[in-house]
């Protein structure tokens, strides 16, 4: 009985590592976005596609420049309208909350206008 109550907390904490990881990923993505923006005085997306749980930051003409893709058992619960967060030369951003899922678990990643990033 005791082996069963200890394998279900060891699948909790691999569930929770593996979502703290995403997140960081996902936040990861964004702070690079913000800075590629800024470095090359244009516009950067990050689009989120829940289907493959698949985030990729884009340039001003759509060229893919990096993608980074959902550990197994993670999945997008919510994106932000159009499933994308952009961001301007000067660092602005469009407001977006990414909500991520692993099991009953979730974790936010938040972006405010001024762009930047947060994992609360």
């Amino acid at each position: 009985m005791l082996a069963g109550i200890g394998v279900d907390r060891l699948v909790e904490l691999v569930q929770t590592a593996r979502l703290a990881g995403a997140a960081r990923t996902v936040a990861t993505a964004l702070r690079l976005a913000r800075g590629i923006a800024i470095s090359g005085d244009g516009a950067v997306e990050v689009r989120f596609d829940a289907a493959r749980g698949v985030c990729e930051t884009r340039d001003r003409a759509g060229i893919l420049v990096e993608s980074r893709t959902l550990p197994p058992g993670v999945t997008f619960a919510g994106l932000p309208a159009r499933s994308r967060i952009g961001f301007g030369g000067l660092g602005t951003a469009d407001n977006g909350t990414v909500t991520l899922a692993s099991g009953p678990r979730r974790r936010s990643v938040i972006v405010n206008q001024r762009g930047r990033v947060r994992v609360p």
